[in-house]
């Protein structure tokens, strides 16, 4: 139901929702975690910073991070500055004029479906995404994120481990 290009968006994404925020994380390192290829997800993460959603900054200590809480940037948000939304609009059986006055055999459920997915598209944030990701058992971690998480850090000197 995504491009390509937005389903590498949200995940990339969801891994910057899980770094620091201010941290810049380069394109190499979550192409890598991504397993997705580093210029095509550079091209994304640009036309993501062209519309405010990330922050790039160029040179040794640049990369991306979110330009915006992960809060306030909806799943929505994310697909509809990469894939023609209006696209879920059209009738599914290709009819030109597929309306609630001139229903195709499909109208009423695909209308549901859509307004449902949509919906759920804009109630799911990059928090959410990452909250996600983050109790999944076994999820991919930047190395940037690893020194940032709790049940990751190590006890510092004298400190007792706990088991």
């Amino acid at each position: 139901m995504f491009s390509q290009a937005s389903e590498y968006a949200l995940r990339a994404l969801t891994e910057l929702a899980r770094c620091d925020p201010q941290e810049w994380v380069l394109t190499s390192q979550l192409a890598k975690l991504l397993d997705v290829p580093v210029h095509y997800l550079a091209k994304v993460l640009q036309t993501l910073a062209r519309r405010g959603i990330l922050e790039s900054q160029r040179g040794r200590q640049g990369g991306f991070r979110l330009g915006m809480s992960p809060d306030d940037v909806s799943a929505y948000d994310v697909v509809r500055e990469l894939d023609d939304i209006r696209s879920l609009e059209s009738c599914i059986m290709g009819e030109n004029d597929c309306s609630d006055d001139t229903a195709c055999p499909l109208h009423a459920l695909w209308k549901t479906i859509r307004d449902e997915f949509v919906d759920a598209l804009r109630n799911t944030t990059l928090r959410d995404l990452a909250d996600f990701q983050e109790a999944r058992p076994g999820s991919g971690r930047l190395a940037a994120v690893k020194s940032k998480l709790p049940e990751l850090r190590r006890p510092g000197p004298g400190a007792a481990a706990s088991g």
